[in-house]
C-alpha cells in the first residue's frame, strides 16, 4: 500500500501556516492496479447473484403450491389431494423434461437460452395466476417445470464459467442457495400475500420476481461459447452401473419422502388443535432456515468426514424424525423443532449425495451422473406429492408420516446396500 502525506495549510488559530497549529495526516492508499483487480473481482459476481435471483424464482415457483394449497384447491374447486398433483406435474415435467430438452435444443448461445427460459418464466407464472381452470393450472405449471429443467443446470454452468477454478464450487452453491432460499423468504412472502390478497397474486410475485432477473440477465450476463451437445444415449449411459442405479434410487426414495410432507404440510399441521393453519407460514419459514444452515454445513461436513458417513447420518436422523412427527404435531415449539431439523437434515443430504454419486466416478461421467441426479430429485418430488395426495383422498392427512417414514427407511437400506456393491466392485481384481 502507498502513502501520501497531506499537508493542511489552515489552521484554527488563524495562521494560515501548516506549523504546530497545522497536521501533517497519513493516509493509506491502495495502488489503482489493486484497486482495479477488486472491482473487476466484484464485478464478476454480479451475474452470478443475478442468476441465483433466477433460481430462487424456480425455487419459489415449484414450493409455493404447498403454501397456498387450500385457498388454491377452493378457488378452483378441487379437492386438497388434487391440487397437489399440480406439484407432482411441475416436478416431473422437470425430472422428465429438462433432459429432452437439453437434449433437443442446441445451445449456440447459453446467454440467449437463459433469457428466453427466465423470460418464459414471467409468462408461465402470469397464467397460473389467471387460471380459471385446473386444467389450465396443469399447463402452467407442466410448462413451468420445464422452463426450469432448462433454465437452472444452464444457471449452474454459466456461473461456474465466470469465476476462477477455486471458486466453481462457491458459484454453484449460490445457484442452489437461490433455491435453498426460497423456502426460507420466497414461499412465506407468497404465503403473506396470499393472506392480504389472494394465491393468485403470489404467482404475480414470482413473475414479477422474474422480471427483475431477465432484466439483470440481459445486463450482466455475458455472451459465452456453444455448449457441446451430448445425445440422450450419452446422457443416460451412466444407468448400465448397478451402484447408479442404486444411488438414483436412494436419491428418489430420500426426496419422496420429503416431499410427501412438505407438500402437504399445510393440511398435516391444520388439522392438529395445538398449531392450525395459522402458522403454516411459519413452519414453512423454520423448515426453510433450517435448510440454509443443512446446505451450508451439510458441504463442510462431507469435505471434513466424506459423502458416506454424512449421507448415511442425515437419512437416518431424517427417519426417525418423521417416525416422531405425530408428537411434534402437539405443539407450535415441537413442530418448529421438527421443521427446523427436518430441513438441516434434508437439505444436507443433498450435497453428500452429489458427492456420494460422483466420488468414485470417472470425470467425464460427472455432468451426466449430475445431471441424473438433478432428475431423480424431481422424480421423487412428483411421486412423493402423488402418494401424499392419494393417502390424503384414502386415510387422511394424519397418516402421512407413516409412508414419508418408510420411504425414508427404504432410503436408508438402499444406501447401506449401494455402499456394499461400490466396495465389492472396487475389490474385485
Amino acid at each position: 500500500m502507498g502513502r501520501i502525506g497531506i499537508g493542511y495549510g489552515w489552521s484554527p488559530f488563524g495562521n494560515g501556516s501548516p506549523g504546530r497549529a497545522g497536521a501533517a495526516v497519513t493516509v493509506n492508499a491502495m495502488p489503482s492496479e489493486t484497486i482495479a483487480a477488486s472491482s473487476r473481482a466484484t464485478a464478476r459476481w454480479v451475474p452470478v447473484v443475478i442468476l441465483a435471483l433466477g433460481a430462487f424464482c424456480a425455487g419459489t415457483d415449484n414450493y409455493l403450491v404447498a403454501g397456498v394449497l387450500f385457498p388454491m384447491a377452493h378457488d378452483l374447486r378441487m379437492s386438497v389431494a388434487g391440487a397437489g398433483l399440480f406439484v407432482t406435474a411441475y416436478s416431473l415435467a422437470y425430472a422428465l423434461g429438462s433432459p429432452a430438452v437439453m437434449t433437443l435444443v442446441r445451445v449456440r448461445s447459453p446467454r440467449r437460452l437463459l433469457l428466453v427460459s427466465i423470460a418464459l418464466f414471467v409468462v408461465v407464472n402470469v397464467l397460473a395466476a389467471a387460471a380459471w381452470a385446473p386444467w389450465v393450472m396443469a399447463v402452467a405449471r407442466i410448462a413451468a417445470g420445464c422452463v426450469a429443467g432448462l433454465y437452472v443446470p444452464l444457471a449452474g454452468a454459466a456461473a461456474a464459467g465466470m469465476v476462477p477454478a477455486d471458486r466453481r464450487g462457491r458459484a454453484l452453491a449460490m445457484i442452489m442457495g437461490g433455491i435453498s432460499i426460497a423456502t426460507l423468504a420466497g414461499v412465506p412472502l407468497g404465503v403473506w400475500i396470499t393472506s392480504l390478497s389472494s394465491w393468485r397474486m403470489a404467482f404475480v410475485f414470482v413473475a414479477a420476481v422474474a422480471v427483475v432477473a431477465t432484466i439483470g440477465v440481459a445486463l450482466s450476463v455475458p455472451a459465452g461459447g456453444a455448449t457441446p451437445a451430448v445425445s440422450l444415449r450419452e446422457r443416460v449411459a451412466p444407468l448400465r452401473r448397478p451402484d447408479v442405479l442404486l444411488g438414483l434410487a436412494v436419491t428418489v426414495a430420500g426426496m419422496t419422502a420429503g416431499l410427501m410432507v412438505y407438500t402437504y404440510v399445510g393440511p398435516i399441521f391444520a388439522a392438529a388443535p395445538a398449531v392450525g393453519a395459522g402458522f403454516v407460514g411459519l413452519l414453512i419459514m423454520a423448515h426453510g432456515f433450517g435448510a440454509l444452515i443443512g446446505l451450508w454445513r451439510g458441504s463442510m461436513l462431507v469435505d471434513r468426514f466424506g459423502a458416506r458417513p454424512v449421507l448415511l447420518g442425515c437419512l437416518t436422523v431424517f427417519t426417525v424424525n418423521l417416525a416422531l412427527q405425530p408428537l411434534a404435531a402437539r405443539s407450535l415449539a415441537s413442530a418448529i423443532v421438527f421443521v427446523i431439523l427436518w430441513g438441516v437434515v434434508g437439505w444436507a443430504f443433498l450435497p453428500a449425495q452429489q458427492h456420494s454419486m460422483i466420488a468414485d466416478a470417472p470425470p467425464k461421467l460427472s455432468p451426466m451422473l449430475l445431471s441424473l441426479n438433478g432428475s431423480a430429485m424431481y422424480l421423487g418430488a412428483a411421486l412423493g406429492s402423488a402418494v401424499g395426495g392419494a393417502v390424503i383422498a384414502g386415510l387422511g392427512a394424519d397418516h402421512i408420516w407413516l409412508f414419508a417414514t418408510a420411504f425414508a427407511a427404504v432410503s436408508v437400506l438402499l444406501s447401506l446396500i449401494r455402499h456394499r456393491v461400490t466396495t465389492f466392485s472396487s475389490t474385485r481384481p
